[in-house]
């Protein structure tokens, strides 16, 4: 209510109104139980599904989800992704997801950006982006990720360590870790 008061300047019983409304999209049965309660005594689940209806109630066209499913389980999480999906299209908005989950990224995103060291390596649609990755760095993330296919002792890992903001490399970021750097570049990118 507080978010729609200051952004729409809705009266407070507008406010509780549309909160009810949006809550009601997110999925909650027992609306009036929810809008009494304290965030610490909803699950996670809740407290997210509540997080988005906030996000969604001044009709934005952009919503922003940093790591959106963190710390949920797979079910909720999957709960979460079709909620953000269908609310999306409710609101005709688009969403910028932030996340280093590639299981969430297959399920929501129809364009990806691949940063690193806060550089864009890569940037491509979602299906040749798993189908061919073209920089190193995110065919390490895709190496990293579980394969159910495949038995496996260890998960495959990225060698080395992310560069301090005060020694970031010259040109590409991940040359201190890339497994196809030339050392002829990597020397002359380091002088």
């Amino acid at each position: 209510m507080e978010t729609l008061i200051y952004h729409k300047k809705l009266t407070k019983r507008e406010a509780y109104a549309r909160a009810k409304e949006m809550l009601e999209l997110v999925g909650f049965s027992r609306i009036e139980e929810i809008l009494s309660d304290y965030p610490h005594r909803l699950s996670g689940g809740m407290r997210q599904r509540v997080m988005i209806a906030m996000a969604m109630s001044c009709d934005p066209k952009l919503l922003i989800a940093d790591e959106p499913t963190t710390a949920l389980d797979v079910t909720v999480q999957a709960q979460i992704l079709d909620l953000m999906r269908g609310l999306s299209e409710t609101f005709n908005s688009s969403i910028i997801l932030i996340t280093h989950d590639l299981g969430v990224v297959a399920e929501l995103a129809d364009r990806v950006v691949v940063m690193y060291a806060g550089q864009v390596v890569e940037e491509a649609e979602i299906v040749p982006l798993f189908d061919k990755p073209l920089h190193p760095y995110t065919t390490g993330l895709m190496e990293s990720v579980p394969k159910l296919d495949v038995e496996q002792d260890r998960l495959a890992s990225i060698a080395g360590n992310v560069p301090t903001p005060d020694n970031f490399p010259k040109g590409c970021r991940f040359v201190t870790r890339c497994p196809m750097r030339l050392s002829v570049a990597w020397r002359n990118s380091h002088n």
